[in-house]
């Protein structure tokens, strides 16, 4: 990645999933040389957005944003930043953008923290929220209900917070399992499901976005039809039968 702007942007997303990191692993991330991203580094630093250790070790600063590193980010992080970083590019002035419970859904609402544009942005993530209330140009609003490790959870119907939603312009949901025929499933979220749904009620637009290791699997908590979402969002190693097959059921599938 020569095109330095984008690069120094893309070393912060990558922190933001990893907390720590080195020279040698962003060289060969961006393929560039250690040279170059000791400079990059260097900038970074000068701005108070991270700090190198004496071993070569570069770390996010916990003040200027909270990793995600306690969420499901293990594997295909490249692709998840790529996928998170596009979805950035479709929020419109005064937007009102609900993120679902996930990691790669927290991820998308960190990146698009950074834009430049007014927008509200409606979550049950705790520390999203709190991290978002300090910007100015972004109106936060944060569902209620019982909290359930980092997320509250919907426990009653007038619990939630959602019922004074009537509208918002785009939906950002992700799922364990993503499969033609079982649709939308969940190994772990059978609590946040009713809330899910009454999220989809109101939204104008179903942005399911994931990396394509999560298709073709299928878990125990089913949410919905694959046909529930308006457009699918993942990485370009998505198998080219399920592009083929979402298609044919009208529903807009973008490879990143």
């Amino acid at each position: 990645m020569k095109n330095k702007k984008d690069r120094i942007n893309g070393i912060i997303n990558n922190l933001r999933l990893k907390g720590t990191t080195n020279l040698e692993n962003l060289a060969a991330d961006y393929n560039v040389s250690t040279a170059t991203i000791r400079r990059d580094i260097k900038e970074l630093e000068k701005s108070g957005q991270v700090v190198q250790t004496i071993g070569g070790g570069i770390i996010l600063r916990t003040d200027f944003s909270e990793s995600v590193r306690k969420e499901n980010l293990s594997h295909a992080i490249v692709e998840k930043i790529r996928i998170a970083e596009y979805c950035s590019t479709l929020i419109n002035e005064q937007d009102t953008v609900i993120l679902g419970p996930g990691a790669i859904t927290t991820l998308t609402g960190r990146i698009i923290s950074g834009l430049d544009i007014n927008f509200r942005v409606v979550t049950n993530s705790l520390s999203l929220a709190l991290e978002l209330s300090e910007l100015d140009n972004i109106n936060t609003y944060i569902i209620g209900g019982e909290v359930e490790g980092n997320y509250s959870t919907k426990m009653e119907y007038n619990q939630s917070g959602l019922d004074s939603i009537k509208y918002a312009d785009k939906l950002f949901i992700s799922a364990d399992g993503i499969d033609i025929e079982h649709g939308l499933t969940y190994f772990q979220a059978s609590s946040m499901i009713p809330m899910i749904k009454q999220m989809m009620e109101v939204a104008d637009e179903v942005i399911l976005i994931g990396d394509s290791t999560k298709f073709g699997k299928i878990y125990f908590n089913r949410l919905q039809g694959i046909e529930c979402v308006t457009k699918i969002i993942t990485d370009s190693k998505l198998d080219a039968k399920y592009k083929g097959a979402f298609t044919k059921l009208n529903i807009d599938c973008i490879t990143v």
